[in-house]
């Protein structure tokens, strides 16, 4: 049973030293507590000391201008860098800075957005119901939905950036965290086309560094070449942890050993409904977007300091990193 969560129907404040800080979590599951315990290190001593010690960061911190500062909001940070203060806090500041650089990617996670609302509509992306035996959420991936012709790389990193806010504030999901399953049997040259290797590398540096949730699998099925070639690609980019935890599969069967497939959408061998999946997640949008909105008003001040640097696209002088995608992969077929 989830920790009680009605609270997040309110609007948080982004005051960086507000009247009074929102301490307000709910109560989790002894499951997730001794998950929280064994695997994080937590205890509530341990909580309160480093919430307190985030939020003083936070007040005296001269390029942030608006932050949120309830518990939850700052136990992603915590909970992910398993209390580690510099770890989060520089998560943290790394998160806010590169949504001023990329705000394109990063900012207006609007499930009203006709875009983003077709591509979530389609099942290009979406959360799975029921959590696994380690109460993980799985995160499912159907990149055949994903039409070149409509949509550009922007959306489907707005539609990744759209799940991973619906859960960012779920105990559940900051103490056990995620497992990410990619069907990529329909993807395309085309679909490869639309972002740069340069892109690929700043975001794997993003997910690397800057988003706070416990990454603890990548499944890919049906794995082409060309994909393939764009997994060992992104995989040089990711830390040795997260190379780890990266598999491919050749068929479901594959999967299954993994991934209990009751979990998965009906078509795919779950009890729940492709279609199911898609609209409980898109209620839990609705219900959250006004604090997923709100999340366009988190200010940096980047103008004076080195935050951006880790995220803005320089110009390569490397020609693979100008071409793109397709022509990359022309390259590696030859070498």
């Amino acid at each position: 049973m989830d920790s009680d969560d009605s609270f997040l129907n309110e609007i948080p404040s982004l005051e960086k030293v507000p009247d009074q800080y929102d301490d307000r979590i709910g109560e989790m599951s002894e499951f997730y507590q001794k998950i929280a315990a064994e695997e994080l290190h937590e205890s509530e001593t341990i909580r309160e000391q480093s919430l307190n010690q985030l939020r003083d960061w936070i007040a005296k911190h001269p390029n942030i201008r608006k932050c949120r500062t309830d518990a939850l909001f700052l136990l992603r940070f915590l909970r992910s860098k398993k209390y580690s203060f510099n770890a989060a806090s520089e998560c943290l500041e790394r998160f806010l800075a590169a949504r001023m650089v990329h705000p394109h990617w990063l900012t207006n996670l609007d499930i009203e957005d006709p875009e983003l609302n077709a591509l979530v509509t389609a099942g290009y992306l979406y959360p799975l119901p029921e959590r696994d035996a380690h109460g993980r959420t799985i995160i499912f991936n159907e990149t055949v939905q994903f039409d070149a012709t409509k949509f550009k790389a922007s959306h489907a990193t707005r539609a990744h950036q759209l799940v991973f806010e619906s859960l960012y504030d779920q105990q559940e999901v900051q103490c056990a965290g995620i497992v990410h399953v990619y069907d990529v049997s329909g993807m395309t040259m085309a679909q490869l086309s639309l972002i740069s290797l340069n892109e690929i590398k700043t975001l794997a540096e993003y997910m690397a560094k800057a988003t706070p949730l416990r990454i603890r699998e990548f499944h890919f099925i049906n794995t082409p070449g060309a994909t393939l070639a764009l997994v060992n690609i992104v995989l040089q980019f990711l830390s040795e942890k997260l190379r780890k935890r990266v598999f491919c599969h050749r068929s479901w069967d594959e999967l299954y050993a993994k991934v209990d497939r009751k979990l998965l959408p009906k078509e795919h061998g779950g009890q729940t409904s492709k279609a199911e999946c898609i609209e409980i997640f898109k209620r839990r949008c609705q219900r959250l977007r006004p604090r997923m909105l709100q999340m366009n008003e988190l200010a940096l001040d980047i103008s004076s300091r080195e935050e951006s640097k880790h995220w803005r696209s320089e110009s390569s002088t490397d020609a693979e990193l100008e071409a793109g995608a397709i022509g990359s992969f022309r390259k590696l077929a030859v070498d």
